[in-house]
């Protein structure tokens, strides 16, 4: 009876609820099916969808600062004052403020005043009075900083600039990790591949050591050989039932890979191994000459259209946006406020009508000016955020030197591991085809009596390895081919473009 067991479980929270509720089959794999529920259900991806909606939040907080701020102001007074002066006292005031990416704020507001004034009077001459009083008034300014945090490098638009950099370095990142987790999962996919062919190799060649063994023990029975024999076919038994073992436990452990970078709960029968419904490519047909002149005349256009070079050139960005920001604005603060300000007032008019209070005349138009100068015994904070940001964005300029450096030393290198790669694996094939010939001869001499047992054992055993050398060399130039591909950026970044794209495409573009 066929057994099925949960492989894992894992909690998908932030994907569709139906695709969240689904058990994977790992029965059958292709490479599209397994991208496309990774792409959904990858944690990796996922977390980095949050960071990048975490970073669009602090964008809208710093580009906040720029928005125009309207602030309203009520008083109401009841009674009479304590000094018997005035009664009744209300008063609306607003304000508009107007802040610019250059540090400049503008700003206008009005004020609207009604009160009662208590007028006493003389006793037996004349009585107490009251007289209401309307008063509206209106004003506009400019607040700008005279010596530091003025123009494109103020401390707001500083931190907008390196926000919005850094914002869409996150983004270029998430399209990053989604090229990351195509390599990985297209190296674990077929790393279970090639680990599935190698335990079908070796559970043939199991096979065929239980059968040998048993044609031994038949030998000796009709004592055609000697009863020693045995020994050394046992031993050849064992050595191959290990090997198989082994290689049922790095299946295991190859899916067990695959299965964490889709981040998907599933299932597979343990009687079987996974149907791979796609066609596992040939190496030796892989044009890499014609293919590595072109990478290598086009090489540096390439690493820098990358993803993973891009998110570090834009962070590096917003490190010098910083540092530069910091530089402008190690100086001490020097303040100018200039105002323009109209009021007038009315008496004896009705309450709260304020029709003719500005054109009373009186008090009238005013101006104000306001300096105000912070003169600090030493300037070391700025000085010191200063140094900070420049030893940042030196680390930065450097970090992204060195990931250019080190891509391009790792495309150097694979290209030259494929060219003596695939011609060695040519060889492998050619090999194991004589391999197996020799051991076919082997078996024919031992019939006929002019070969020994241990001739054949060590000719399959060379057959044998000689297989498992194809496959392994095999695993090795796709591993290469695939680490190649994203280091040049010849990745899709979402599914419609996965729809299309072949990875096995060596055509010059």
């Amino acid at each position: 009876m066929k057994k099925t067991i949960l492989i894992i479980v894992l909690l998908a929270t932030g994907i569709t609820v139906v695709r969240s509720q689904q058990l994977f089959n790992y029965d059958s794999l292709s490479i599209f099916r397994v991208l496309q529920f990774g792409l959904e259900t990858n944690f990796d991806i996922r977390l980095k969808k949050q960071i990048v909606g975490e970073s669009q939040g602090q964008l809208t907080s710093t580009k906040g600062a720029f928005n125009p701020q309207l602030s309203l102001n009520t008083y109401g007074f009841y009674g009479t004052d304590p000094t018997v002066t005035f009664m009744n006292s209300y008063y609306l005031t607003g304000q508009l403020l107007v802040p610019t990416r250059l540090g400049i704020k503008l700003y206008t507001g009005f004020k609207l005043s009604t009160m009662t004034q208590i007028i006493s009077g003389v006793p037996d001459f004349y009585p107490s009075t009251n007289m209401p009083i309307n008063a509206s008034g209106m004003w506009a300014g400019i607040t700008m900083p005279l010596l530091r945090d003025l123009g494109r490098h103020n401390t707001n638009n500083t931190a907008f600039l390196s926000t919005l950099m850094m914002n869409k370095a996150q983004n270029i990142s998430f399209t990053d990790e989604i090229c990351q987790f195509i390599k990985n999962t297209l190296t674990y996919y077929y790393n279970v591949y090639h680990r599935a062919r190698i335990l079908t190799i070796l559970k043939e060649a199991n096979v065929d050591a239980k059968d040998y063994v048993s044609d031994v023990e038949a030998m000796i029975a009709d004592e055609q050989i000697a009863q020693a024999e045995i020994y050394r076919a046992r031993a050849y038994e064992y050595n191959i039932n290990q090997q198989y073992s082994e290689a049922r436990n790095q299946v295991t452990n190859s899916l067990y890979d695959l299965i964490t970078t889709i981040g998907m709960k599933g299932k597979l029968s343990t009687s079987h191994l996974p149907l791979f419904l796609d066609s596992l490519p040939d190496p030796a047909s892989f044009p890499v000459e014609q293919y590595g002149k072109y990478i290598l005349k086009n090489l540096d256009s390439m690493v820098v259209n990358t993803s993973y070079y891009k998110s570090q050139e834009l962070a590096t960005s917003a490190t010098l946006i910083n540092m530069e920001g910091a530089k402008y604005n190690k100086l001490n603060d020097l303040n100018l406020d200039l105002r323009y300000m109209y009021f007038g007032t009315t008496s004896y008019q009705p309450f709260s009508d304020f029709n003719q209070t500005f054109s009373s005349g009186s008090p009238g138009s005013s101006i104000n000016l306001t300096l105000s100068y912070k003169i600090p015994f030493k300037n070391e904070e700025r000085k010191g955020d200063y140094l900070t940001k420049l030893s940042s964005y030196e680390f930065n300029k450097i970090q992204l030197e060195k990931l250019k450096f080190d891509s391009r030393m790792q495309v150097y290198q694979l290209l030259s591991d494929l060219g003596h790669l695939i011609p060695i694996y040519k060889n492998q094939v050619e090999l194991s085809i004589l391999e197996k010939k020799t051991y076919d001869n082997e078996i024919q001499k031992l019939e006929m009596g002019s070969s020994t047992q241990i001739d054949v054992i060590n000719t399959y055993m060379d057959y044998n390895n000689a297989l498992l050398n194809v496959e392994a060399g095999r695993q090795a130039i796709l591993t290469k081919i695939i680490t190649l591909k994203y280091l040049i950026g010849d990745f899709p970044a979402n599914s419609d473009q996965l729809l299309r794209y072949n990875l096995w495409d060596f055509s010059v573009k």
